[in-house]
């Protein structure tokens, strides 16, 4: 894995180049561009994983940002956006708080909105399970 300093952002931004394949758990801070094959987990809190076009994961995804050019085979779960660019596929799962997905690309998968980052009115409460909007002095 190739680390790069980015000194217009003075970020770490990790490569994983075509031909190289990890097994295992990876977890990252900024950013990791995955170019070739990955097996395993995915995690990073606030970072944003890039996989290009020539990459291939087949992985549990947690991240902050997930920006999808290639193939993903298993659940990904973006806290505040998820990208799928045309030409990719995406097999499994997602959850995000924002999707976007452009014509050509494949997702055979479930979709779920993280509800709890969507920014609501003070004056709008979930109540139980049911999701049940109640507004304030009503």
């Amino acid at each position: 894995m190739k680390l790069v300093k980015d000194n217009a952002s003075e970020k770490n931004v990790g490569l994983l180049g075509k031909g190289v394949e990890v097994n295992g758990d990876i977890i990252f801070a900024d950013q990791l561009q995955v170019e070739g094959k990955v097996t395993g987990r995915m995690i990073s809190e606030n970072g944003t994983l890039i996989i290009g076009e020539t990459g291939r994961v087949d992985a549990q995804v947690e991240v902050n940002v997930c920006v999808i050019h290639g193939v993903v085979n298993g659940n990904v779960n973006a806290r505040s956006r998820v990208e799928i660019h045309k030409a990719s596929r995406v097999s499994g799962d997602l959850a995000t708080s924002v999707l976007v997905i452009e014509e050509g690309a494949v997702l055979n998968g479930a979709v779920g909105m993280n509800q709890a980052d969507i920014s609501l009115p003070k004056e709008i409460r979930y109540q139980d399970s049911d999701e049940k909007i109640k507004a304030k002095g009503a």
